[in-house]
């Protein structure tokens, strides 16, 4: 049996799709427990581990689909190849491996540490993404295809969401530590569901991108 290289980073692709997406929307059922005012929050603290937990197949799958979707790019006239594409895939093995490296590390110096480089790494290439796919639909060079194009601005603004996301992750647990004491908790509980409302708009619009990435993939209608 022979089997097509195009073909099994397309089979990668699609997994990594339904893996992206799905963890995504496991989250967004599992977050909204942390709202429950008849949980203890001891409870709703382990909740939102198990949420950390499955947010990383949606992470994970995120990171590959980036070197994965510049080589199958190549089959469709991208001139990002050769070197290049050897840098992108190592850059996305290293940028992995530090998104697991803060998931085990988290709570500790050094995992606070790692979790600033990967924001930091999220900035930059979210502005380099889009950046990109602006300048290859002015000029219609590296990348010809105007569907691949879109693509790339999408993904970099998926990054961009997932920036925002971390911003209301990280205003929860200030308002989680408020709903902790008894002096705050109305206080705490109440900025917990607003926290968690605004959550569901990010996790509602980074579902519409990816499902436009895959209609832009699958169509390719420009």
């Amino acid at each position: 049996m022979i089997i097509n290289f195009h073909d099994l980073m397309a089979f990668f692709h699609v997994v990594l799709f339904v893996y992206a997406i799905g963890g995504d929307i496991a989250v967004y059922f599992i977050g909204n427990y942390i709202t429950r005012e008849e949980l203890t929050i001891e409870e709703r603290l382990r909740v939102r581990s198990m949420r950390f937990l499955v947010d990383m197949s949606a992470r994970t799958s995120l990171v590959l689909l980036l070197p994965i979707g510049f080589t199958l790019a190549t089959t469709f006239g991208s001139e990002i190849k050769g070197a290049a594409l050897i840098i992108i895939w190592l850059f996305s093995i290293v940028w992995l491996g530090l998104i697991w490296m803060v998931h085990f590390k988290k709570e500790t110096v050094i995992g606070e540490l790692l979790r600033k480089l990967d924001l930091l790494i999220r900035y930059i290439l979210s502005l380099l993404l889009i950046a990109l796919g602006i300048f290859c639909l002015t000029t219609n060079s590296i990348i010809q295809s105007d569907w691949l194009s879109w693509k790339i601005i999408i993904f970099g603004l998926i990054l961009v969401n997932g920036i925002w996301i971390r911003a209301i992750v990280g205003r929860m647990r200030k308002s989680i530590t408020l709903a902790q004491e008894s002096d705050t908790k109305i206080e705490g509980e109440k900025s917990i569901k607003k926290d968690q409302a605004v959550l569901n708009k990010a996790a509602l619009l980074i579902w519409v991108l990816v499902i436009l990435m895959a209609f832009l993939g699958e169509l390719k209608p420009l």
